[in-house]
């Protein structure tokens, strides 16, 4: 059997020549490619897949996005302000390592602001993680946590977040918001990490608030069962 195909061009045009053209050019008889051209091919194809290196440094750093470019550019702004500085110092040490200490720092809130508005899942959950240890000094990221923590599309983002706001949930807008989320949680997995969250680091209001919550049966079961049993309350 032969292994040559006729070619598959289109034969309907509105001229005579043009189709007398097509009907000529479609009994030109083709080669099957071989089985070194088809591997060849798909090699190429994949290899053009695949993300170049400085794809894969972009999206380390977070700079994907229109988020990522504004973040680059604030990060060269300070760097350019930390130079001058550095040449207006005329040799300081002391002044050196202060500017150099508050470029760090201001980059280092920058990317992580960015990180915590990153469309992909795992930065925002780094962003998540960089976030703990600022949110106490740092209302800004505080509250961009706590968008993460009431917000995020993801569970496990969400439960991350809820975590590392625990020494924050004494701050009165941070607790309304918390505690206002126990009932809302749409998953086990969010609303465990609330309620984990309260019994750890919440005052006396908001363990009364989160009992009444198990006793009314506005929680998953299980979890009603975990705070009155945490609670040492009777359960049914």
């Amino acid at each position: 059997m032969s292994d040559k195909k006729l070619s598959d061009l289109p034969l309907d045009s509105e001229h005579a020549e043009e189709n007398e053209l097509w009907n000529a050019i479609g009994q030109i008889e083709m080669e099957e490619p071989s089985a070194s051209l088809r591997r060849g091919f798909y090699q190429k194809l994949e290899q053009a897949s695949q993300p170049t290196p400085m794809t894969k440094l972009r999206d380390l750093l977070g700079f994907s996005g229109n988020n990522g470019w504004i973040t680059a550019t604030a990060c060269l702004l300070v760097g350019i302000g930390a130079g001058q500085l550095l040449v207006e110092s005329g040799g300081d040490d002391t002044v050196r390592l202060a500017a150099l200490e508050q470029n760090v720092s201001m980059l280092n809130r920058t990317l992580i602001l960015d990180r915590l508005e990153n469309d992909s899942a795992g930065k925002r959950l780094r962003g998540v993680i960089d976030a703990a240890y600022l949110a106490g000094d740092d209302a800004e990221i505080a509250g961009a946590l706590l968008q993460r923590a009431t917000e995020d599309r993801v569970h496990s983002v969400r439960a991350a977040a809820i975590d590392a706001l625990g020494p924050q949930l004494g701050t009165p807008s941070i607790g309304r918001k918390i505690m206002d989320s126990i009932a809302e949680a749409d998953s086990p997995l969010v609303q465990l990490a609330l309620i984990d969250l309260v019994l750890r680091n919440g005052n006396k209001k908001q363990i009364d608030q989160l009992l009444k919550l198990a006793e009314d049966g506005l929680l998953f079961p299980d979890l009603s069962r975990h705070v009155l049993t945490s609670l040492k309350r009777d359960v049914a």
